[in-house]
């Protein structure tokens, strides 16, 4: 049996993901919040606590896709990183147990891309799909 480890991530909420003149992925956004993530974690559970940190109690549903910034190499006492996204259970306890590891030289950060969950019935894609064709017919 695996000991329960954690480690403080700062979370970016729907920021941008972009490449610095190193082709190293740099995460940037304005609203940010620090989260203690454990290994023993399930996806939907850290999820669930993104939205909580991020998201006001409504009636609402919402998708939150998850990024990790990865470190790759070093090169002159600089880390490298890659944005890799958090898909599975194993996912978690891998980060972790690899921020935890090198903790003291490496920022554990993740992207949260949080989007109001919308759904689409078949009335609404037929609707939109009578639209344009219409629309297609009008111009001839």
């Amino acid at each position: 049996m695996s000991s329960s480890s954690s480690v403080m991530a700062f979370v970016y909420c729907n920021g941008s993901i972009f490449n610095d003149e190193l082709m190293s992925s740099v995460f940037a956004g304005r609203i940010s919040r620090y989260l203690q993530v454990k290994n023993t974690m399930t996806v939907s559970a850290l999820k669930q606590a993104i939205l909580n940190l991020f998201i006001v109690a409504n009636d609402k549903s919402y998708t939150v896709e998850l990024r990790y910034r990865c470190p790759v190499t070093m090169k002159d006492r600089r880390t490298f990183y890659r944005s890799v996204k958090i898909e599975e259970d194993d996912d978690i306890k891998c980060v972790v147990g690899y921020a935890t590891k090198y903790e003291p030289n490496v920022k554990f950060e993740l992207m949260a891309i949080i989007r109001e969950y919308e759904e689409i019935t078949c009335d609404m894609i037929f609707d939109c799909l009578e639209k344009q064709l219409n629309d297609l017919s009008d111009t001839d």
